[in-house]
């Protein structure tokens, strides 16, 4: 087997320094989970209203150089004798960045019609949602979340899709990982059928991530040490 140019002289140096790339890769940055930003905003959308409504909460404070995870909150409900209609309503989360001078927009799809499918054209009536969305949730994907009735209450991954009937999630909260903290974070909210009216209480945004990007050099250098590494494994394993 052929060895790397590099490995044999390399090779009774690679754990050491190694640990040492791991140690300083792993200083470039901080990792942190920032507090929730929380905006009250007792809006009632009007019926029928296909055409989002936008709240915003834009973040200039956020010491976070590439999210790693993004997790929202949200208390929307039908109002009071009136009574909402969960699968016609549509939430969306933005994110609108200034880079280098020109626009940037990402977005993911909260909900989206919950409980429609292929065999299911209407989706579920409950009356909405007091949740945490995260793309880890435990409560898993929030389409197909079933409630008879009643407000649903828990931890749930966001619905994703771009149609509802989709069986693909594109559009999830990682659509952010990597961006920086900072920046416009809209949370776009819609009526799309005539029927339950419902009211949106409030929202909020807890970002998390790190608070700077990585070098590439540093990656280069753990990238050479790990195939190193393991050209030695190999070397042993077939005697050579």
């Amino acid at each position: 087997m052929k060895p790397f140019p590099f490995c044999p002289r390399f090779s009774r140096f690679a754990p050491t320094l190694g640990a040492a790339l791991l140690v300083s890769g792993s200083a470039w940055a901080d990792f942190v989970s920032e507090a929730s930003r929380f905006q009250s905003i007792g809006y009632t959308l009007a019926d029928d209203q296909p055409v989002p409504v936008g709240f915003d909460i834009e973040v200039v404070d956020s010491s976070i150089r590439s999210v790693s995870r993004v997790e929202v909150g949200l208390v929307l409900r039908g109002v009071d004798g009136v009574g909402g209609f969960a699968s016609e309503m549509f939430v969306s989360l933005s994110q609108v960045l200034d880079v280098a001078g020109s626009t940037e927009l990402r977005t993911a799809n909260l909900i989206n019609g919950v409980g429609i499918s292929l065999g299911d054209p209407i989706g579920h009536g409950y009356n909405g949602w007091d949740v945490t969305l995260a793309d880890d949730a435990v409560g898993g994907d929030i389409h197909g979340a079933t409630l008879l009735d009643g407000i649903l209450a828990g931890a749930f991954q966001p619905d994703g899709r771009v149609q509802p009937a989709d069986t693909q999630r594109p559009l999830s909260l990682a659509v952010f990982h990597g961006q920086d903290g900072n920046g416009l974070w809209r949370l776009n909210v819609a009526d799309l059928e005539l029927g339950g009216q419902m009211r949106l209480e409030s929202w909020s945004l807890t970002l998390s991530g790190a608070t700077a990007v990585p070098e590439s050099s540093t990656w280069t250098a753990i990238v050479a040490v790990a195939a190193c590494a393991g050209w030695n494994r190999l070397r042993r394993r077939g005697g050579g």
